[in-house]
């Protein structure tokens, strides 16, 4: 694998050559997920969020520790690929000039055994690389019940670190985004958020 700043700064490079006078092959999307869940801050008066502080590590295996290297504020990580491993993985970032649309979905088995699923909708990203997104997830530690969030969900792009010449990393068909949500609606709702060092990577979406 590419080091970080290599492998993103040529993100939406062609990764598969045609063949013949065919069309070529779209690779299918890969992506990785590091979410943390925690208590909403203000929950129901003798309530608890009953996935708090759990972390949902989705990620493929580093070749040299021989661990899974999920995503965070420093670097994306390993993507899986969609369909391996238990994953299966849909997305889409379409835009540039500080204007991105993007969607997406990511299922995934963590190494513990938990299955999570997260999914992105309406999300849009301005010229300071910030915006908001709809996001509903479920995990097995939640009963496998649906939760979404009951107000905006924050997105953050993440640049590669130590770089000054690199911007933050989304552009056609790939993005790496640090993500949370302060309050997820489940009846009753207002017990659970998605921690603020929540990240995810999508890679070859439909967009590039």
């Amino acid at each position: 694998m590419m080091n970080a700043c290599l492998r993103w700064s040529m993100l939406g490079a062609p990764l598969l050559l045609s063949l013949g006078c065919s069309d070529p092959v779209p690779p299918p999307a890969q992506g990785a997920l590091n979410m943390s869940i925690s208590q909403a801050a203000d929950p129901p008066p003798g309530m608890a969020c009953p996935d708090s502080g759990t972390t949902y590590r989705v990620a493929a295996t580093d070749s040299k520790t021989k661990m899974i290297a999920p995503p965070d504020m420093g670097t994306p990580g390993e993507s899986v690929i969609s369909g391996e491993a238990g994953s299966s993985i849909s997305c889409s970032v379409t835009g540039s000039n500080g204007n991105f649309k993007f969607s997406g979905s990511l299922h995934g088995i963590t190494p513990e055994g938990y299955s999570a699923s997260v999914v992105f909708s309406n999300g849009q990203i301005g010229a300071d690389f910030t915006g908001s997104a709809d996001v509903s997830i479920s995990t097995s530690r939640l009963a496998a019940q649906t939760y979404v969030n009951s107000v905006p969900c924050s997105i953050k792009v993440l640049p590669p670190p130590n770089t000054s010449s690199v911007p933050p990393q989304i552009k056609g068909g790939s993005m790496w985004a640090e993500f949370s949500c302060p309050q997820l609606s489940y009846p009753p709702s207002g017990l659970c958020q998605i921690g603020s060092t929540s990240v995810v990577v999508f890679e070859n979406c439909s967009g590039s």
